[in-house]
């Protein structure tokens, strides 16, 4: 992938997956996503979604164990439509 493609597919996923995090939340024109996975010192995998307003943390959450496969199911379904 191009690094303009490549960037372009990775906002969409980190906006779907604040969306699908945070229903609630409306994106304002200062916002922004992140969307982190990585591993516990036990080696078990999470995902942590965040949305910030300008350099403000406003919705943080963290997804474990099933909840972590049931998001990643969700977000894919949801991303491939």
């Amino acid at each position: 992938m191009d690094a303009p493609g490549e960037e372009r597919w990775l906002g969409t996923l980190r906006g779907h997956a604040a969306r699908l995090a945070f229903p609630e939340w409306a994106p304002g024109p200062d916002d922004w996503t992140d969307l982190f996975t990585g591993f516990t010192d036990a080696g078990a995998p999470y995902t942590e979604v965040s949305v910030y307003r300008d350099h403000d943390r406003i919705h943080h959450r963290v997804y474990r164990g099933g909840e972590l496969t049931a998001f990643w199911s969700r977000l894919l379904d949801e991303v491939a439509e």
